[in-house]
């Protein structure tokens, strides 16, 4: 559900106006309204608050520090260093507590012993990290060679340059040969071997007065020359590749070395840079803060919102700490503020991660429905009704499982499966009612007895939907009606809570002509007397055309083309049943090609492959259609998005009051 929020008036004397500030930030409730732009256009009488000379020297001198410390602190951070989080309060509280030049002094003397030494520390571990990255990847090609390079004396007088050639294009190496020739008047030489079944190593060698004509030949030619790292470079290959593997020894011990010592200087500093970082990211916020609010000549007024529920214990905190000084007006939200009023959303733990899911969507408007719960009850259902197999719903269910049992501490994952946790347990709960496991191996294993209605072990009905094709489509299309007319009225429900009108007269109009239309056509079937159903017809023909007639005084064209598009939407369900007849068609298929293969092992092969295949069919592409279905048909009708989250103004450090 949406929070119930309270817009106040917070006004005193200017005085007390940083004292307040300080209060509203360690309180950590009121998201702020910056007053700055209403008070520029002169809807507010109002002047803005403004930064001191001295407060903004401090804050450029604060943002300066942070950069610093956010740079430490990347190079130091470590998820295994542990934190005393009562030592980290401590801490941060002692220096929140400073003055500016305290503080200055404080951070300059942090910075002065670790910066230098962390750099140095960190830039050596990027280094050899780099070195021996590129070690990996030249040692290989070095190894390849050097037996051939052993072959080959050369002296001053010569240079070489050494290739790797793929074996197919062995022969090129004559063409190669011939053209050197004429750069070099004859004065080269080529010696090659085959060093595996793909690549060919050759070393070319020439006299060293050639040695620019060749080598830029060789570029042109887009020849694959081994250039070695800039320390080996001039050094005979073999012995180069030599040099090159006691390096590669060595450097991982100069690593860890390095590492070690990050670690302690992790251990020793962690927690106070932490202190230090979220001291400055608080008070650089607070003075940023500070032009949002207004004055007068002698008073300062800061509006925001707050819940509702806090409100109450707020009056009584500011009470106690500056009597009747200061004055708290609790406003009307108006049903055009209520777009630019933040949204909280507050649901069971069980729906709470749907609200992840809603935000792709993006925040509801305040003063509607929250659909968090509508998504947490339609999402599983119809990603269930399309996969609808026992078998497939139990192993998304086992790796659901196993995800959040591996994964404890991985945020990301735990929210992902509580998603999919639901999801699975429905596609089970409809496998049953299929009568489906792996397709139709319950029907073929004598688990479910007869056909169309079966039975589970002969108690629990089935109902086998590539049996029953044309009843499954109807039945898909009778819940998209549902849907569609549920989410028309959730559309009137939003207009009357926001009293919007023109919203009120569209959405109403449309869900009254399909209902008009429905009922007239529904009449004819019914009825059996043919003046009756004339007369039934006529009468909520001429509803239905009332209905037209206030979806379009709503919403105009905008009204014609929503009645349209609701009726293409309720086509649009048939969906459900059309990818989820596919899947367990190809699931009978893959048994009928198993039953028909003589060889056991071969069979299973088979079976788990194609099952495997449709398995992450089923796991994906039901996922988008379940979505589409409630965020395109469903929530079209009524979802009305607002533009800010609630972020109240609070600290990144401390003990944030409860």
């Amino acid at each position: 559900m949406l929070v119930p929020m309270a817009k106040l008036e917070i006004i005193g004397p200017k005085n007390l106006f940083f004292d307040v500030v300080s209060v509203l930030h360690e309180q950590g409730r009121l998201h702020i309204e910056d007053l700055s732009r209403k008070i520029a256009s002169g809807e507010l009488p109002l002047d803005r608050m403004e930064i001191y000379e001295k407060q903004a020297e401090d804050q450029t001198q604060m943002d300066d520090m942070l950069i610093r410390v956010r740079a430490i602190l990347k190079a130091l951070h470590r998820e295994d260093t542990p934190i005393d989080q009562d030592k980290l309060k401590a801490e941060y509280h002692k220096l929140y507590d400073m003055d500016s030049e305290q503080l200055a002094g404080e951070v300059h003397e942090v910075i002065e012993e670790v910066e230098d030494r962390t750099s140095s520390l960190a830039s050596s571990h990027t280094s050899i990290e780099s070195e021996l990255s590129l070690l990996a990847r030249y040692e290989p090609i070095l190894h390849k060679i050097q037996p051939l390079a052993k072959q080959i004396v050369t002296t001053g007088a010569y240079d070489s340059v050494a290739l790797l050639v793929e074996r197919r294009y062995k022969g090129a190496l004559e063409a190669l040969k011939e053209e050197l020739d004429k750069l070099t008047h004859k004065q080269c030489e080529i010696v090659s071997t085959d060093v595996d079944e793909d690549t060919t190593a050759a070393i070319v060698v020439f006299a060293r007065k050639y040695s620019e004509p060749v080598h830029k030949f060789l570029a042109m030619e887009n020849v694959n020359q081994i250039r070695l790292p800039s320390d080996f470079e001039g050094m005979p290959f073999d012995i180069a590749y030599e040099q090159l593997k006691q390096r590669r020894h060595s450097l991982p011990g100069d690593l860890e070395k390095v590492t070690g010592e990050l670690r302690e200087m992790s251990q020793q500093w962690q927690m106070r840079l932490t202190a230090v970082r979220d001291v400055l990211i608080d008070k650089s916020e607070e003075i940023n803060a500070i032009p949002k609010f207004g004055r007068t000549e002698y008073a300062f007024v800061i509006t925001g919102w707050m819940p509702v529920r806090d409100v109450s214990s707020f009056r009584k905190m500011v009470s106690s700490k500056w009597g009747e000084d200061i004055i708290i007006e609790q406003t009307e939200i108006k049903e055009e503020e209520f777009a630019d009023t933040p949204v909280a959303l507050s649901n069971p733990k069980s729906v709470a991660p749907f609200q992840t899911l809603l935000g792709v969507y993006g925040m509801p408007r305040y003063g509607t429905v929250d659909p968090t719960w509508l998504l947490f009850i339609f999402y599983p259902l119809f990603f269930g009704m399309i996969v609808g197999d026992v078998g497939y719903g139990l192993i998304m269910l086992g790796i659901v499982l196993w995800l959040r049992m591996k994964f404890k501490a991985n945020s990301g994952i735990q929210l992902a499966t509580s998603i999919l946790g639901p999801a699975a347990t429905m596609v089970i709960a409809f496998g049953v009612v299929y009568g489906e496991a792996f397709g139709n191996v319950p029907l073929t294993a004598g688990l479910v007895t007869g056909h169309d209605p079966g039975k589970w072990f002969g108690v629990i009905p089935t109902f086998h939907r590539v049996a029953l094709v044309q009843e499954f489509m109807l039945l898909a299309i009778i819940v998209g009606v549902v849907h569609v007319l549920f989410g028309l009225a959730m559309g009137v429900w939003n207009a009357i809570r926001t009293k919007h009108r023109k919203h009120l007269y569209e959405k109403a109009g449309i869900l009254t002509f399909l209902l008009g239309v429905m009922i007239a056509v529904g009449v004819g079937f019914v009825s059996r007397s043919d003046t009756l159903t004339t007369a039934g017809q006529i009468v909520f023909a001429v509803v239905a055309l009332g209905g037209f007639v206030f979806a379009v005084r709503g919403g105009g064209v905008m009204g014609v083309v929503e009645t349209v598009e609701s009726v293409a939407h309720m086509a649009s369900y048939i969906r459900i049943m059309a990818v989820g007849l596919a899947g367990a068609i190809f699931a009978d298929a893959v048994n009928q090609i198993v039953a028909s293969t003589s060889n056991v092992v071969a069979g299973a092969v088979i079976g788990i492959l194609l099952h495997g295949l449709n398995f992450i069919i089923a796991a994906f592409s039901p996922a988008i259609h379940a979505l589409r279905l409630n965020f395109l048909e469903f929530f079209g009708k009524f979802y009305e998005t607002g533009n800010q989250e609630y972020k109240p103004f609070t600290k990144t450090g401390g003990e944030k009051s409860a």
